[in-house]
């Protein structure tokens, strides 16, 4: 459950960065802290909406390989999509430190010592899914 929290609630802040920067107060802010650019252009819309979108179905996806809601579609293309979601948030976690090179201070600051770990915690609860779902 706490997984799908997470990914939901980041889902939806990626839906909310499509029209707004909350919760910063502007789009030069917003790109130094979460998008480790100088440069103050809010990322595309539409990749933007696509992230959260790909977050949300994270979530409906840890639901329904953890059984808390009926499933869509064959039980082992789910149990492949769980770990493959579990494989992409790591790459994304180990890899992150590798986006520190040249990025804005405050995006170095918070993708060290949270948003890089984040995912790796969020993998390693994807895989814990994914692993008890392999074994039921």
């Amino acid at each position: 459950m706490a997984l799908a929290i997470v990914l939901t609630a980041i889902g939806v802040l990626h839906f909310i960065w499509v029209f707004s920067p909350w919760p910063f107060k502007d789009a030069m802010t917003f790109t130094r802290t979460i998008g480790g650019s100088d440069d103050g252009v809010m990322p595309p819309g539409p990749s933007t909406a696509l992230v959260g979108l790909a977050l949300v179905g994270g979530a409906v996806l840890t639901l329904m390989v953890n059984e808390s809601v009926p499933g869509i579609g064959p039980e082992w293309l789910r149990l492949v999509a769980m770990y493959g979601l579990a494989a992409v948030l790591l790459a994304r976690g180990v890899g992150g430190y590798f986006m520190n090179s040249g990025a804005a201070i405050e995006f170095q600051r918070l993708n060290s010592f949270l948003y890089s770990p984040l995912c790796v915690a969020l993998a390693a609860l994807s895989g814990i899914v994914a692993v008890a779902a392999s074994r039921r």
